[in-house]
């Protein structure tokens, strides 16, 4: 495949200008999606070199590729607006694919509190607030959507995810603007896009297949502002796509970057049934 020379060429000055100010991309909700080719849409055995190069041009506008230590968690909070419901959130996510996503609002004066995670292996929930339920399995069509698809750290923030193979598939419209496009192929073969803007090189959508009113379709994710956290670009507001329509936005209010998750768990609590004992009967 012919690489295009803009994915190869980049001007020095115009990376400097990006890490020194936040970025504000006015979003609109256009695009096309990628769309499988005749036959079977097979993993490639590697990612293809201009695949490559627009992620190495991702990492260096954003800072993570020069960033010592790597970038390794995102600890994140703000809030998310889908539909009429808004709730506040707590996000850890870390480059090795796991999440940890807190839920909270209030309704008719009752605080509510929902936990969604996923182990880089299992994904499961639990119902913390008003009462604490058992904690369960997350599975279905939404379960995979929150495992592969990612708010702010992408299969391809350093250290690389080795799960993870990307192909080039053309060109594409977002807010208006050429990007270029790439396919991501995780565990499973599961399928991600992801939209490099052709001048900025930034990530300013991405996504896969989700559920939204119990209808299977594809929901996006479309960064229209980027913040620095100790010299890195992150996304921090974000605007929910379905079928290209709008339903709602994610506004991130406060990020830290490489935190101690040493005292955070991201595996299911264990769910012990208490035993009923009988008294020993005692024989005369």
């Amino acid at each position: 495949m012919k690489i295009p020379k803009s994915i190869l060429h980049q001007s020095t000055s115009h990376l400097v200008w990006l890490m020194m100010a936040p970025l504000l991309i006015f979003a609109q909700s256009e695009s096309r999606q990628p769309q499988a080719p005749a036959g079977a849409d097979t993993r490639p055995a590697q990612t293809d070199s201009a695949s490559a190069q627009l992620i190495k041009n991702y990492l260096t506008v954003t800072g993570a590729l020069q960033a010592q230590p790597p970038l390794l968690n995102v600890v994140a909070q703000g809030r998310i607006k889908e539909s009429t419901l808004e709730r506040q959130f707590h996000l850890i996510e870390t480059s090795d694919g796991k999440r940890r996503l807190t839920y909270s609002w209030t309704h008719l004066g009752r605080k509510h509190r929902v936990l969604y995670v996923h182990d880089g292996l299992q994904t499961w929930t639990q119902v913390l607030e008003p009462k604490q339920q058992t904690a369960h399995s997350y599975t279905g069509v939404d379960a995979q959507h929150f495992a592969n698809q990612r708010w702010l750290l992408q299969p391809f923030t350093l250290p690389k995810r080795a799960d993870y193979e990307f192909k080039y598939q053309g060109t594409a419209l977002v807010a208006g603007r050429p990007a270029h496009m790439i396919k991501g192929y995780g565990k499973a073969n599961i399928h991600s896009w992801f939209y490099f803007d052709q001048e900025k090189s930034l990530l300013t959508r991405w996504g896969g297949q989700g559920k939204i009113a119990g209808v299977t379709e594809a929901m996006d994710y479309q960064a229209s502002q980027f913040k620095p956290v100790d010299g890195i670009l992150i996304p921090s507001y974000i605007q929910l796509l379905a079928q290209n329509a709008p339903f709602g936005y994610i506004q991130v209010e406060q990020m830290t970057i490489n935190q101690d998750l040493n005292e955070v768990s991201f595996f299911m609590p264990e769910h012990i049934s208490p035993t009923l004992r009988q008294r020993p009967t005692v024989k005369n």
